[in-house]
């Protein structure tokens, strides 16, 4: 059994939890953005990531809190996925859904995304389960 799936038995809906972590690591991860989005090639993509974290979850609408435990384990998680759809609403909603993926890699505000998807990732990562 692969990490993920081992911290993901603690919540409800498992395989939707893999596609948030999913989305957290491609968000997370500048090298893979610059090399693959800008390219416009690789998966997942900007928009599968975007899908996997809020359009899958609905955390836009009903807030991260609300899938405890359903995805999440408790609050500290919810709160650090809360932040990252934030920093990421902000951009989406400055460009708009069709803007080139290269285009919100170079926003200004894409920083705060990858940050506070690292630090997501950092809370939800399956090695501080046990800790």
């Amino acid at each position: 059994m692969n990490e993920h799936a081992s911290a993901a038995r603690r919540v409800q809906w498992p395989e939707q939890r893999e596609d948030v972590l999913n989305a957290l690591q491609a968000l997370s991860d500048r090298d893979y953005q610059e090399q693959h989005w800008r390219s416009g090639h690789g998966w997942p993509d900007l928009t599968a990531a975007v899908h996997w974290l809020i359009d899958d979850t609905f955390i836009d609408q009903a807030g991260a809190r609300a899938l405890i435990p359903q995805l999440f384990r408790d609050e500290q998680e919810a709160d650090r996925v809360q932040l990252v759809v934030d920093a990421l609403l902000r951009v989406l909603d400055d460009l708009g859904p069709t803007a080139p993926d290269h285009a919100y890699l170079d926003h200004p505000a894409w920083i705060s995304v990858l940050h506070a998807a690292n630090a997501a990732l950092q809370v939800l990562s399956p090695d501080k389960e046990n800790s």
